[in-house]
């Protein structure tokens, strides 16, 4: 069997939900070969893809890869940049035929509530996969090492929480829900619960590749859009009450509380920046240079190459895993 045959799996959750560690985990699962891939056209040099590759007793060899992808949320990149990053991987991944065996969305089980913005990821995750696909999704939440053994009931109440009330509209279409031990053993048997499905397209995929809507233009990149106009209207009211007040301490010659409010309205002034920067990704239309640029790479290229073509258009490093027969 082609090795590179039985597709990918794509992690996903916000920036520290514990993706890279779960991928770290998979490493170690046996040798590790290490593919480097080169730069080609894309921009997605933080992504790490794992493939796990097993040989059973005829010889014949079965694989999945697993990749990382940029978390949401994060203070150093702005949304519609991680959005932009995530749509190469997606849309080379289908443009190149390699199968998409669903998704693992990870969550904290150490957070504590369900934050707005953890809501607001939540349905941008909707968006990216689809009714259709959400019975390909495994919702997973991690970090329950950090959690002392007192607290492993209060651990299980949340997910329970989770799954009966914040989680219901992907569950109640067809998402599964699992806990992350931690552990080399736990993320591989997460995987293997993705690996025999058969392969779906998210609706993001067909609409970037296959209809050529721009970012900005599909569910997902609406959902997004949303929050950056609602979160930019937040942060210049803010602006203005910050700069008030800067004024005021101005006058009355308090320069601590001047300084301090310099700060935070440096501070306001990056965020409407970042959101600025967002929008603008959201204009890009990548799908037509994306299939152009997969027809360019395929040329010469022998069957059953499509996971290390994928790692080298988008110069990602490909780790790839060898398993023994049993485990």
């Amino acid at each position: 069997m082609d090795s590179e045959s039985e597709g990918i799996i794509l992690l996903l959750g916000v920036t520290g939900a514990g993706k890279s560690y779960f991928i770290n985990q998979l490493k170690n699962r046996g040798p590790v070969t290490v593919v480097e891939g080169h730069t080609m056209q894309s921009q997605t040099s933080r992504c790490q893809l794992v493939q796990m590759v097993l040989e059973d007793d005829d010889g014949d060899e079965r694989s999945i890869a697993v990749v990382d992808t940029p978390g949401f949320d994060d203070t150093e990149r702005p949304d519609g940049e991680v959005l932009a990053e995530i749509t190469e991987f997606l849309a080379t991944q289908h443009a190149l035929g390699i199968p998409l065996k669903g998704v693992l969305y990870l969550h904290k089980i150490t957070d504590n509530r369900m934050t707005g913005s953890s809501g607001t990821y939540l349905r941008l995750l909707q968006s990216l996969i689809g009714d259709s696909a959400m019975t390909n999704v495994i919702l997973v939440t991690t970090m329950w090492y950090m959690l002392r053994d007192e607290y492993e009931g209060e651990g299980l109440r949340r997910q329970t929480q989770l799954s009966e009330r914040y989680w219901k509209a992907l569950t109640d279409k067809g998402a599964g829900v699992t806990k992350f031990e931690g552990t080399p053993e736990s993320a591989w048997s997460i995987v293997r619960k993705l690996a025999p499905k058969e392969p779906v397209v998210l609706d993001y995929q067909r609409q970037i590749v296959e209809e050529g809507r721009d970012l900005g233009n599909t569910n997902a990149g609406q959902s997004l859009l949303q929050k950056l106009e609602s979160t930019k209207v937040e942060y210049t009211i803010k602006l203005q009450k910050l700069e008030d007040q800067h004024d005021e301490a101005i006058a009355i010659g308090d320069r601590a509380a001047a300084r301090d409010k310099e700060r935070e309205i440096s501070e306001a002034q990056d965020m409407l920046k970042r959101i600025d920067k967002s929008v603008a990704k959201l204009g890009a239309q990548p799908g037509p240079r994306i299939k152009e640029g997969v027809a360019r790479a395929m040329k010469g290229q022998t069957a059953g190459r499509a996971v290390t073509v994928l790692a080298a258009i988008l110069n990602i490093t490909l780790f790839v895993v060898q398993l023994v027969a049993g485990v």
